[in-house]
């Protein structure tokens, strides 16, 4: 099999995982009536959209010419999503200041689940990135790999923070809800 058709065959099974990223988020952003929980799950499902849209660029660029190609600041530009979670958090902290942050059971086991559903994705992009020998196609698939980890550790922490928003102020901002 040549090396383009293997990676076409490993864009597509990108292209799905990040469908099926989709679908996970968008079922617990629906699923949950935690206002903070829908805005994480909301902005992630977009995010997983974001992702398979550029996965299906490339993809249509490397059929078209048979290589790849470097991936453009347009296509790493993901300020807004930072923007967007840095306004979620700030949003949730009047609501910690409350002490209306209660978290039901379902909503941390979607959590959870969402964790291990982006290292899973890392692990791909990971084992995608070492089978390649195409150097752009290792980068792309780094690029896509640094995204998953971000998604992991905003999980991670927003958990962190769900369960103990005074602790996570502490660790994070150096302050506590107190002050």
């Amino acid at each position: 099999m040549s090396d383009v058709r293997k990676d076409l065959e490993a864009l597509q099974i990108a292209i799905q995982t990040e469908e099926e990223g989709f679908q996970l988020f968008r079922t617990a952003a629906d699923n949950t009536t935690h206002e903070f929980v829908k805005s994480i799950f909301t902005r992630l499902a977009k995010d997983e959209m974001l992702h398979k849209d550029l996965i299906q660029k490339f993809y249509a660029r490397l059929q078209d010419s048979g290589s790849w190609q470097e991936l453009s600041p347009e296509d790493k530009d993901y300020s807004s999503t930072k923007t967007e979670m840095k306004t979620i958090f700030s949003m949730a902290l009047q609501k910690a200041k409350s002490g209306d942050l209660n978290i039901s059971e379902s909503d941390v086991e979607v959590y959870r689940r969402a964790v291990q559903f982006e290292k899973d994705g890392a692990d791909l992009y990971d084992r995608l990135y070492n089978e390649t020998q195409d150097e752009l196609a290792k980068k792309f698939y780094a690029f896509l790999r640094e995204m998953e980890t971000e998604h992991m550790e905003l999980l991670d922490n927003t958990l962190q923070y769900l369960d103990s928003p005074n602790n996570w102020y502490l660790l994070q901002e150096g302050w506590t809800l107190d002050d």
